[in-house]
């Protein structure tokens, strides 16, 4: 039965941002329920709306306090050219109502009152519409990438490598490494008994590929071989090149796109991708 790693966004996640959503719109809802009417109330509540969008705007950054939101908010709104230009329509409009007979209270009253509506109205746009992202979110299929169900880091004995090629002897092992078709390591510490890493006999690597991947490296000795194929990649997406030769991941982490489109791409594609990380692997071993 083959193992799947999920690679979105996890639910602990999207519930997080879902609270926040729900936290903001009480927030918003209790300081409507203190706003008196008039200029100075209006003022009040436009501030604090532009504080409450900004929050909503970096809510996935980590380590932003509030105060830093208000600090950025009021600088940016300070001279802005929008703002400006708003403020001379309001100026004119103002002085038509005046025109129309309406005095300064009144005038004072309708101001507040589309000024709030207008930005309570815009806050409340920009949480459902971020509302609807969390739920189209939930209605695309989870990506899922198979994993691999053996450590490719294990290492095996020349007569279990030769158990895991088909049964063959401990001493065709050691010729075909003499052959440059696999590679072996020692461990740190010992001066005999050489290892095998068990990939090397795992369907998709054994045999053709893995001896192009070799001759790509210029035959490296073996802990230089062994770093290549177990270590991630920038080339590969950070994939290590076992993976990407496979296509299946071995540990449970979220993956940059390239990598998940190099997981997806045909055996030939992802083979090509790795020798030319070897290639470039081979050329800093050379320097």
């Amino acid at each position: 039965m083959p193992m799947y790693f999920a690679t979105p966004e996890t639910d602990a996640s999207r519930r997080e941002r879902t609270d926040h959503l729900a936290s903001l719109e009480q927030g918003i809802a209790q300081m409507l329920s203190r706003f008196k009417p008039g200029r100075s109330g209006s003022f009040s509540v436009q501030d604090q709306l532009h504080v409450v969008l900004a929050s909503a705007a970096v809510s996935g950054l980590p380590a932003v306090s509030s105060s830093m939101i208000e600090r950025v908010a009021a600088q940016l709104r300070s001279h802005n050219v929008i703002d400006e230009a708003l403020e001379k329509v309001n100026s004119a409009h103002v002085k038509a109502l005046r025109g129309a007979g309406l005095n300064e209270s009144v005038l004072e009253l309708l101001q507040s009152w589309v000024e709030t509506m207008v930005e309570t109205r815009l806050v409340q746009r920009q949480i459902e519409f971020e509302r609807v992202i969390e739920c189209v979110r939930e209605q695309i299929p989870q990506a899922r990438v198979e994993a691999l169900q053996d450590d490719p880091a294990r290492l095996l004995s020349a007569v279990a490598m030769g158990q895991a090629l088909g049964g063959i002897g401990d001493e065709s092992v050691r010729q075909r490494e003499k052959a440059g078709e696999i590679f072996s390591v020692l461990r740190p510490g010992r001066k005999r008994g050489r290892e095998y890493p068990a990939f090397q006999a795992w369907t998709g690597i054994s045999g053709e590929p893995l001896k192009q991947v070799l001759d790509a490296l210029e035959r490296p000795e073996g802990a230089a071989a062994y770093a290549f194929f177990t270590s991630p990649s920038d080339l590969l997406g950070g994939l290590s090149p076992v993976e990407a030769i496979l296509g299946k991941m071995s540990s449970q982490r979220s993956l940059a796109d390239d990598a998940a489109g190099l997981l997806s791409a045909p055996s030939a594609e992802r083979l090509e991708a790795v020798l030319q990380a070897a290639k470039a692997y081979a050329a800093v071993l050379a320097s």
